[in-house]
């Protein structure tokens, strides 16, 4: 499964991708910028279960992600573009894993609960299992390996995603 990095890059781009012209009003009270920054710890915030001991269980769901999205619809009332962006940077985390190796038992993740706790995992992985014994060496390289992956194939998407908006902007 991805790394916190790749896990960035996937929420930063879908984020920047739909949120598209959907830009933060004065009312919100969030530049544009700050946005960058939201998609990314979208990518990222399913892995927050880690803390309470419970990994790729319910945030790692399609309940979580509409929770997300109504949860930013809440907070940036008159920006119908930004809950959406939400609720994608968060779920793309959960394709990503989705996508990744896994060597933990229940293997996937929970996706589509609340309909269903049965876990699911790709049978192509496009990213590999992640070490947890980060004190080995061997797991260091491993990690680092896979940081490398994900720079070279989500790298390419998120500074696409960055460059349209970009692009967007200038003409704005």
């Amino acid at each position: 499964m991805p790394t916190p990095i790749g896990h960035a890059l996937g929420g930063l781009a879908a984020g920047v991708l739909i949120a598209g012209r959907a830009g933060p009003s004065a009312s919100v009270g969030i530049r544009s910028q700050s946005l960058l920054w939201v998609w990314a710890l979208c990518g990222v915030l399913p892995d927050a279960d880690f803390l309470i001991g419970d990994h790729r269980g319910l945030t790692h769901t399609l309940g979580a992600m509409c929770a997300v999205g109504c949860g930013t619809a809440v907070i940036a009332r008159g920006q119908p573009g930004l809950w959406f962006a939400a609720a994608a940077s968060y779920g793309t985390h959960l394709l990503l894993d989705w996508l990744g190796g896994d060597t933990a038992v229940p293997l996937g993740i929970m996706a589509l609960w609340p309909f269903t706790d049965t876990f699911y995992l790709s049978p192509y992985s496009l990213f590999p299992a992640i070490c947890r014994q980060y004190w080995s060496a061997g797991c260091q390289v491993d990690l680092m390996q896979a940081v490398v992956w994900e720079l070279l194939l989500l790298g390419p998407i998120a500074a696409f995603a960055l460059r349209l908006r970009t692009r967007h902007q200038r003409h704005a």
